[in-house]
């Protein structure tokens, strides 16, 4: 039996077609995610606490020199963080769909539950970003693709910001690659994070996100309200900065405190990776007294032979940042 060529033609049209939807397959990633744990460090709220991080020494002395007040100035106490918060900041946020005017998805938004972070729009579409010399943001531009079940991210066009929750700086190099893979109600995220001004090396960041089954009112973005206006601080004259005599203070936080070697906590390349424990061995001395979770300055016992714990920067006026 002949087959007529135009049937031929149309099995072959619909050959493609369905290649085609195979290949732009993609995995629903719509919802409220809240962080359930993490596989790397958490994120940094201490003083000189530089862990894990492969900070450079233009990095690390900027770090050094970071005070906690500083989000209490003037114009900056509504400056969102870096996309790259996503990685080391205590939130989630939610997922939806951007779908074209025949309803396929062309992009997804990774809403913050939070001021304190712009929405991160990725774009699969095939558009490309754009150059390097315009407008760099917060949230910067971010393009993605499916790698199987996985949704591949990158993000470029990134404004000065910061890499660490205890001042490490982003400069406006940083770029950012974050492969979001779900699984059920759980979601695999790990970023990549480089930055070549401020960072000796890239640095994965690997965390779990859980899905929230019901609507949750903490996950809904709320506005900035200023703090009040404090004489000396905020009053848009002066500079939150630790001065160069303070910050022996800020290197001898940690060993003080925790116990920790001054060359651990003071982060760098060497510390990523696990055959550095064996350079600590005898150097770590647990103190009797010290701070196990989340430590303000109020209400929990300081470490022994140390400073009074300063408030962390995850425990300043702006709870989110």
């Amino acid at each position: 039996m002949k087959r007529h060529p135009f049937a031929r033609v149309a099995l072959a049209c619909l050959g493609a077609v369905l290649c085609s939807s195979g290949a732009l397959a993609q995995v629903d990633l719509t919802g409220d995610w809240a962080l359930a744990s993490d596989q790397s460090k958490p994120f940094q709220v201490f003083p000189a606490d530089f862990a894990g991080v492969p900070v450079n020494t233009q990095g690390r002395e900027a770090g050094m020199a970071h005070s906690e007040e500083e989000s209490e100035e003037l114009y900056r106490q509504c400056e969102p963080w870096s996309v790259s918060y996503i990685l080391n900041g205590p939130f989630a946020g939610r997922f939806e769909a951007i779908r074209d005017l025949y309803g396929t998805v062309v992009g997804w938004r990774l809403s913050p539950p939070a001021y304190d972070r712009l929405p991160n729009t990725i774009w699969i579409d095939g558009r490309m970003p754009p150059p390097k010399n315009a407008l760099h943001t917060y949230s910067g531009f971010t393009t993605g693709h499916w790698d199987g079940t996985t949704l591949v991210t990158s993000t470029v066009n990134l404004t000065d910001s910061a890499i660490t929750s205890n001042g490490v700086p982003a400069s406006d190099q940083e770029t950012l690659r974050i492969f979001y893979s779900r699984h059920g109600s759980e979601m695999s995220v790990l970023g990549i994070l480089r930055d070549p001004v401020y960072l000796d090396a890239p640095w994965p960041v690997a965390r779990t996100w859980e899905l929230q089954l019901t609507a949750n009112a903490s996950l809904r973005p709320h506005s900035c309200q200023p703090a009040e206006i404090v004489s000396g601080l905020s009053d848009g004259y002066h500079t939150a900065v630790v001065l160069p005599d303070k910050v022996r203070e800020q290197t001898l936080y940690m060993p003080q405190h925790y116990g920790i070697p001054v060359e651990a906590a003071l982060g760098g390349v060497q510390t990523m990776y696990p055959e550095f424990k064996e350079k600590l061995v005898g150097s770590y001395k647990r103190p009797s007294t010290y701070c196990a979770q989340v430590c303000t300055d109020g209400g929990l016992p300081p470490a022994a032979k140390g400073p009074p714990l300063a408030k962390p920067a995850a425990a300043r006026s702006k709870p989110e940042r």
